[in-house]
C-alpha cells in the first residue's frame, strides 16, 4: 500500500471511532419520553413495564407503562410507586 491510502483509511478509522456515540437524528436519537408523570397507576391495570437505559438516543432513564387498555404513558423514574411495584416483581421472580 502506498502512504496515501494508508492515511487515508487511518483518517477514516479514526472519524468511525469518533463518531460512535453520537445521536442519529430521526426517530433513533430522541427521547421516547419528552413528559414524564408519577401519578400512581393500579397495579392490576398495568400489562407491561418497559425499561429503557439512558445512553446516545436519551440522557435518562425511561420508562413506559402499557396499560391492559392498549394505551402507553411515560412514567417518571423517581415514581415511589414504581419503585414498590418493581421491588416487588424482583421478589416474586425470587421465589418462583
Amino acid at each position: 500500500m502506498n502512504r496515501a491510502t494508508t492515511v487515508t483509511i487511518l483518517i477514516l478509522l479514526l472519524c468511525a471511532i469518533a463518531a460512535q456515540g453520537i445521536p442519529i437524528p430521526g426517530t433513533q436519537g430522541r427521547c421516547q419520553c419528552p413528559q414524564t408523570s408519577s401519578k400512581i397507576i393500579p397495579p392490576k391495570l398495568i400489562q407491561n413495564l418497559k425499561f429503557i437505559p439512558k445512553g446516545s438516543h436519551c440522557e435518562t432513564l425511561e420508562i413506559i407503562v402499557t396499560l391492559k387498555t392498549g394505551n402507553k404513558l411515560c412514567v417518571s423514574p423517581d415514581a415511589r410507586w414504581l419503585h414498590i411495584i418493581t421491588k416487588a416483581k424482583k421478589g416474586a421472580r425470587q421465589h418462583n
